[in-house]
């Protein structure tokens, strides 16, 4: 039986190290295969990484915008019950209603329609869903604007929001996917003011 030694299973190729590993486990030599396992994340560790791409500053600005929104969502989440199974137990009877999960999967704002679709640069948003009342706050920056032109966008019922507009007016040239008759919007500069105007169609929506 070959008597195999650190050096000799470093001089392999990585065909042949791969062949003793599979020999070795084949026979259960437990310690072939604890060098050959070794030798090869030696191997992986010495493996130049590729460096991730940085992101691009209409990347960045999505990624803080993103969290800065979701900051907002569980501030929110902190001081109103909006919860899935509260939303669901006050929405008993409302066909197809499905609840909005506040945040994306990662704890972050959630990627809207329009983005996903390529109509605006950045479209994120957090949501609550109540019955057949929506809430909404997001960031909106169309295609090819500079980043200090985006806005901070709050939709609502139309009796739960001061000042809303209709979408087709603060939203011109952009095709809603569904028809929204019943909510209105407004745009902000700030997000703050924009958070304002959320926590008081969230105390409405939440009563």
């Amino acid at each position: 039986m070959v008597d195999w030694s650190d050096d000799r299973i470093a001089a392999l190729s990585d065909q042949d190290l791969k062949n003793l590993l599979v020999n070795a486990e084949r026979k259960s030599v437990a310690a072939v295969i604890a060098q050959c396992k070794a030798e090869m994340e030696k191997r992986d560790a010495a493996k130049p990484r590729k460096p991730a791409k940085p992101r691009t500053e209409l990347k960045e600005f999505e990624h803080d915008m993103s969290g800065q929104l979701a900051a907002v969502g569980k501030e929110m989440a902190e001081k109103y019950d909006l919860s899935e199974e509260t939303a669901k137990a006050k929405s008993a009877g409302v066909k197809g209603f499905r609840s909005h999960k506040l945040l994306d999967a990662k704890g972050f704002a959630k990627l809207g329609g329009h983005q996903r679709d390529g109509t605006v640069a950045v479209d994120r948003y957090i949501s609550y869903r109540r019955g057949n009342d929506i809430v909404t706050l997001g960031v909106w920056l169309l295609k090819d604007a500079p980043l200090e032109d985006h806005e901070f966008h709050v939709s609502a019922p139309a009796g739960m929001i001061e000042g809303g507009k209709a979408f087709s007016e603060v939203r011109s040239g952009v095709s809603e996917k569904d028809l929204q008759e019943t909510r209105q919007i407004r745009a902000f500069k700030d997000l703050p003011s924009a958070a304002a105007a959320f926590d008081q169609a969230l105390a409405k929506i939440t009563a």
